[in-house]
């Protein structure tokens, strides 16, 4: 009974790994990175964007955190070796072939870095979507202090696979986002809130 239950196992698990190496070539794609002036203008467009959501918000913090998470974002996913698209990844995360990289490991590596910045007019969130179901997603809400963050920016480098994705919170079609302070506190307990 043992060896026909590991029969079946192994069998199963063959199947999966056949599945993914002949699906793959077909459905992976070589990550393309951003070029040097394609960065710089994800910079300078992230940096208006955020001096626009409210007068409070430090023209030299508003540039500085665009181009620390941008280039912190893809600096992860060299670090992460990541593969598009970022389903794909997860995939390989979860069957162990790769070691990081699932949305809320971006949000978590990216908040820790952050936090280190010490922004004085710049507040992060801990967002997520579909909470608790098969395609939850976590990514951060960034805003000006004590604004809250519906009315901030999404900031999303699991989307783009390290090509940070950025909008306004409540204009992102794809995501209806929650605020995720009970995540946010026990990921970060060692961490005062900005």
């Amino acid at each position: 009974m043992l060896t026909q239950t590991m029969f079946c196992i192994n069998k199963k698990f063959f199947l999966l790994l056949t599945f993914i190496f002949l699906f793959s070539g077909c459905s992976l794609t070589k990550l393309v990175r951003p070029t040097p002036k394609e960065l710089d203008n994800s910079m300078n467009q992230l940096s208006i964007m955020l001096q626009e959501l409210n007068a409070s918000i430090d023209r030299g913090e508003a540039i500085d955190l665009a181009k620390e998470v941008i280039l912190y974002s893809n600096r992860l996913s060299k670090k992460y070796d990541v593969v598009s698209p970022p389903l794909w990844h997860n995939t390989l995360v979860n069957i162990g072939l790769k070691k990081r990289g699932l949305c809320y490991e971006w949000v978590d590596d990216l908040l820790e870095y952050l936090h280190q910045k010490r922004y004085q007019t710049l507040e992060f969130y801990y967002v997520g979507a579909n909470i608790d179901g098969y395609f939850e997603h976590n990514a951060i809400s960034v805003s000006a202090k004590g604004m809250g963050f519906g009315d901030g920016l999404l900031l999303d480098a699991w989307r783009g696979s390290g090509n940070l994705y950025f909008t306004k919170i409540k204009e992102d079609k794809k995501y209806m986002w929650e605020n995720r302070e009970d995540i946010y506190k026990l990921t970060f307990p060692h961490l005062k809130r900005w």
